[in-house]
């Protein structure tokens, strides 16, 4: 009778296959669309704050516009008055806007923010004080309130 070593009869440890790189763990997959998410909001966000750089920009003009004349008057109201066009030329049609003089042209600003502040409050001035010489305004600061209001309502 042969006594055999039983040790020999075992075969070699058998090391299990590498990880593959694909198909990749669940954590990485909810990363990726973390991160689509978060690429797409942000592209959203900054053509949102694109899209209304003009009405940042018409504020910050009307702020200088009312820092630089403490007499607030003629020249003012007429400078108030053409920046109010430009910003509603750039939402609207310039055939729409640009032929809008006086109790139209308050209308037209009223109507397109949903206030009133123009044809009934302090924004009445832009009707006829741009085309008088001798006018003054005589509250400034809501005028330039209901203005900025305008920038930032309208549609």
């Amino acid at each position: 009778m042969t006594t055999a070593n039983p040790l020999d009869q075992l075969k070699d440890i058998h090391l299990p296959e590498a990880i593959g790189f694909w198909p990749p763990a669940l954590g990485w997959w909810l990363l990726a669309v973390l991160l689509i998410v978060l690429l797409a909001a942000g592209f959203l966000f900054y053509k949102h704050w694109q899209k209304g750089a003009y009405r940042r920009k018409a504020v910050q003009q009307i702020n200088h516009l009312f820092n630089d004349n403490k007499q607030a008057g003629h020249k003012t109201a007429a400078h108030l008055n053409q920046l109010l066009k430009a910003v509603a030329q750039q939402s609207y049609s310039t055939t729409q806007v640009s032929r809008l003089s006086a109790s139209q042209w308050l209308a037209f600003l009223d109507n397109s923010a949903n206030i009133q502040v123009f044809s009934q409050g302090a924004g009445q001035v832009l009707a006829t004080a741009p085309y008088e010489l001798n006018s003054s305004i005589s509250n400034p600061d809501e005028l330039k309130k209901c203005c900025i209001q305008w920038i930032r309502r309208h549609r």
